[in-house]
């Protein structure tokens, strides 16, 4: 049978499954120029011949080909004649010293994403977290088992950090902590979130409530920044120690997608019962579209959550999130559109 007009697939629709096809192909290409240093190049030195760029950083052109054809081929890189430059995506994210790069939760995805999901059809199969055997120890969660490996949580919270850093202004702008007297981040990570807000509100005192640790290098980090005198970190497990002493605010960022709806309703529960009149609970993350179409970043970041981080969790929706808060407790809700498909909600006592 002759294939019909509504049969025939047009060279976009083909193009689209092979991005799909070849996304480990293309990712290691990524991750390969990162580690090269081709991106950090053509954007201090750029734009270059490709014999030029294999000279400069001490490669066979044949292999460094292969890699530059990929580069062109998914828009990262640019080709005028035969020089070869760093479109406006890679300069910005993929360049050391950007403010905005990305480059450790490349690296992030690299070791941890690439080796957890491997096993996705058996997490899929088995409602498990199948994928965490591949990182040390016996613990029941990835955070838990970083703390075997230094130099991998490091990467974490660098990746973390970066996360944080592309929608933390924006978040920064939109949370009122005017009557605010102390907040609580929990899950805080290295503390950049705190940290900026600080920053932003001069009378605040904030505390990151995390691992060990995670603690530890929070504490670092508030130190470099001169602001020990106004934020902590203090260790804790928010499901079975209490919030540190005296919270109004507590803020759970990258957070909720962590956990299963019934650990997101019980930590809800949590947080009305800890907090007093006219608290504030607040979560910042990627949000899922309503309708559960998307976006793209919902449907790459929760396999994470399923095959490798806890095997409860995953990127919700807005409405679930709102519901979730109100059955605790918290009548009146606010959400806030950012970029980068990220949102704010936030709950009042």
């Amino acid at each position: 049978m002759e294939p019909t007009t509504e049969d025939t697939l047009n060279s976009a629709e083909i193009n689209h499954l092979s991005l799909i096809f070849g996304g480990h192909i293309f990712f290691q290409t990524l991750r390969t120029a990162v580690q090269l240093g081709i991106f950090d190049l053509l954007n201090k030195e750029g734009p270059l011949t490709r014999q030029e760029i294999a000279k400069r950083l001490d490669l066979q052109e044949q292999p460094l080909r292969i890699v530059v054809l990929g580069l062109i081929s998914t828009g990262l890189l640019n080709k005028q004649g035969d020089q070869y430059s760093n479109s406006k995506v890679a300069n910005r994210f993929l360049v050391q010293d950007s403010p905005r790069k990305i480059t450790a939760y490349v690296e992030l995805q690299h070791r941890v994403m690439y080796k957890g999901l491997y096993w996705m059809l058996d997490a899929v199969r088995e409602n498990k977290n199948v994928g965490l055997k591949e990182f040390s120890g016996d613990e029941p969660t990835l955070y838990q088992r970083l703390a075997h490996e230094p130099e991998l949580e490091k990467i974490f919270q660098e990746a973390m950090q970066e996360l944080s850093v592309q929608t933390n202004a924006e978040m920064v702008q939109f949370m009122d902590l005017s009557d605010v007297k102390h907040l609580v981040d929990v899950g805080g990570g290295d503390g950049t979130n705190i940290i900026a807000l600080a920053k932003r509100w001069p009378h605040l005192k904030a505390t990151v409530f995390d691992s060990p640790t995670v603690c530890e290098i929070a504490k670092e980090n508030i130190a470099a920044h001169g602001l020990s005198d106004r934020l902590d970190a203090v260790a804790g497990n928010c499901f079975n120690d209490s919030f540190p002493k005296d919270a109004d605010y507590l803020m759970f960022c990258h957070f909720f997608t962590i956990w299963s709806e019934e650990k997101d309703r019980e930590l809800f529960r949590k947080c009305y019962e800890s907090l007093p009149p006219n608290g504030k609970v607040a979560i910042f993350n990627m949000m899922q579209h309503d309708d559960e179409t998307g976006p793209l970043t919902a449907a790459i970041g929760s396999p994470y959550f399923l095959a490798i981080a806890t095997g409860l969790g995953m990127l919700y929706t807005w409405n679930e999130y709102e519901s979730w808060m109100r059955d605790a407790g918290f009548q009146k809700t606010q959400r806030h559109n950012l970029s980068l498909d990220h949102g704010l909600i936030v709950g009042t006592k």
